[in-house]
């Protein structure tokens, strides 16, 4: 018998459902596994633009084949070509003879369009679209929304940041960034639909409309995207199915790491989104989006680690500290120091799983208890209330914890017996009644589901969101072979690292107020890395806590970091005075 089946004929399927999973949407709202950062901004665009989900579009139907068996077969790059020459060949001029559709294949590969697993040539499944205007929204890349594990939807909430309802809701005039408006109500749609407008029915699916006639400034890369998603027609259709369509309205329990996501979101593409080339601006942005993932998730591990402690969620958590190598992997003391943070930060983090579980079990009972079921909180959005609730029952401070505390050292003595001669250890443990049978029964079902279906999931999301090896990415990350008890094994390390991208959208941000105006401010390099250590936990010339690191290795990485932001044009200074040290934008703002 396998563990589902024991759990379920313990618990109850229903039971068993709600809880075999790693997703606890009111602390992290969103599905901890494997995502494609680069495909984001395509959703979050659809999103801002008719406020709900997206759907099936026409980009298969339009570009794609059938198989033997008459089911639609993904485009590869050059069926895109041949689909765009016979159907829009009146807007792409000299691309005929032998060799124009392989050049046009070539400008859409390096501007406009991604292959599956980032291969080249032209035989290869097309995978993604590159957001360099609005219209890419209108290509259903990945052809499943639900593919992006909900992180365009957490991303379009934080800059929507509503206070109330269940849902997302049209509200011009409250955000900068409301969803299911026009083109001149969000920012993000006002930056990327340029000579976009609505004609008639906002909600109409046929309502968008290209100016072309005053569309001579756009760029190569953005006339690309606009010429593909003409061929599709129209925008896709909202999400239908299982999947429910609306962008459901949920805050992180991170809140702190949020706002600071926010924030740096806000600033960069209101200031900087028409200031700067759409192939600078684009690469500075997802680095700015992964760095903020991984402060928000790595947040989420101390805030729930503080929960599960104090029984109350923090208001303002210490980031998770991480330390900076600053020469890139070129000094091996430098790389060494990052992956030894790196790897105590990635221990405390492996217990994610078992507190996102034991939040879970807590909150089951609790909704179905006789008087709880009735008072509790709502955890849209703001989810502190509710995980605070259950936090007070969890150390049997409230007057309910006893009763719901009783049902869950039940379930475990039931499940230990059940258990018993599947996995003796595990029934031990279940029953080892000197801990909290809320925590025992998480930390088994944890088991009971296996790594692969667990931490494994959660080490697939924080690495997607770090970008290791990847030009705009946080991570460097390299395997070594270790020998663990006579066995040769290969492991992965990481180091933290800052790639040109990155330190680009972090100075051009910094270097802007967050109050009304985003009006420039002085930023000098002694505050910068104050900024890097407060906001996101990233140490470059102080260690890290708990860590010993020699004070002539941390004078060495300033040293990196102060010679890469002057050779990218971000710091001048004309002594070694401290104060004189002044970060400075390399793009202008008119």
């Amino acid at each position: 018998m396998n563990a589902k089946t024991i759990v379920e004929n313990v618990l109850t399927p229903a039971r068993a459902r709600d809880l075999w999973t790693v997703n606890y949407f009111p602390a992290l709202p969103f599905t901890p596994q494997h995502f494609e950062l680069g495909g984001l901004l395509p959703a979050m665009l659809y999103m801002a633009r008719w406020g709900y989900r997206r759907g099936k579009g026409r980009f298969i139907e339009t570009f794609g084949s059938k198989d033997a068996q008459s089911k639609a077969r993904p485009p590869r790059l050059v069926d895109v070509i041949q689909g765009l020459l016979t159907r829009e060949g009146d807007k792409f001029h000299g691309f005929d003879g032998q060799n124009g559709p392989a050049m046009l294949a070539d400008l859409m590969l390096t501007y406009c369009l991604e292959n599956k697993s980032h291969e080249l040539g032209h035989q290869e499944v097309v995978q993604r679209v590159f957001p360099t205007h609005y219209l890419a929204s209108w290509v259903d890349l990945p052809e499943t929304v639900a593919h992006l594990r909900g992180v365009p939807e957490l991303l379009t909430v934080v800059l929507a940041w509503q206070d109330k309802g269940e849902a997302l809701a049209p509200e011009t005039g409250r955000s900068r960034f409301p969803v299911g408006v026009g083109f001149a109500d969000n920012r993000l749609l006002a930056q990327f639909g340029r000579h976009m407008s609505v004609r008639g029915l906002a909600a109409n699916q046929a309502a968008d409309h290209f100016q072309e006639e005053t569309a001579d400034d756009l760029g190569v890369d953005e006339l690309l995207a606009v010429r593909l998603a003409q061929t599709c027609s129209h925008a896709p259709d909202r999400l239908r199915g299982k999947e429910q369509s609306q962008i459901a309205n949920r805050w992180p329990v991170a809140k702190t790491a949020a706002k600071y996501l926010r924030g740096d979101l806000a600033i960069f593409i209101e200031v900087f989104g028409v200031a700067l080339p759409r192939q600078a601006f684009l690469p500075m942005l997802e680095a700015g989006i992964g760095l903020g993932m991984v402060n928000l998730l790595l947040s989420s591990a101390v805030s729930l680690s503080e929960w599960e402690r104090t029984g109350s969620i923090p208001k303002d958590p210490t980031p998770m500290p991480l330390f900076v190598d600053c020469s890139h992997g070129l000094d091996n003391k430098l790389r060494n120091a990052s992956e030894a943070a790196i790897g105590e930060a990635l221990a405390r983090y492996e217990r994610l799983p078992v507190l996102m579980m034991l939040a879970r079990v807590l909150d089951d009972r609790a909704r179905f208890d006789r008087i709880l079921r009735n008072c509790l909180p709502s955890a849209s959005p703001d989810p502190t209330t509710r995980m605070d609730l259950l936090g007070e029952v969890y150390h049997e401070r409230h007057n309910r914890a006893t009763g719901l505390l009783n049902g869950l050292e039940e379930d475990c003595l039931r499940l230990a017996d059940a258990l018993e001669s599947e996995a003796s250890d595990l029934a031990r443990a279940l029953r080892a009644d000197t801990m909290n049978p809320a925590l025992r029964l998480a930390e088994a079902l944890v088991e009971l589901h296996g790594h692969k279906q667990q931490g494994s999931q959660f080490a697939h999301v924080l690495d997607s969101s770090l970008m290791p090896n990847r030009p705009n990415g946080l991570a460097f990350k390299r395997r070594v072979s270790r020998n663990e008890a006579g066995t040769r094994k290969a492991v992965d390390l990481r180091s933290i690292v800052l790639s040109h991208a990155l330190l680009d959208f972090l100075v051009h941000r910094h270097l802007r107020k967050d109050g009304e105006g985003k009006s420039a401010r002085p930023l000098t390099l002694r505050r910068f890395l104050d900024i890097l250590r407060d906001h996101y936990g990233l140490y470059v010339d102080r260690e890290p806590p708990g860590m010993s690191v020699p004070q002539d290795l941390l004078r060495a990485n300033k040293q990196w970091l102060e010679r890469r932001l002057r050779d990218l044009g971000l710091l001048v200074g004309v002594n070694d005075a401290e104060s004189m040290k002044q970060l400075r934008a390399r793009f202008d703002v008119a």
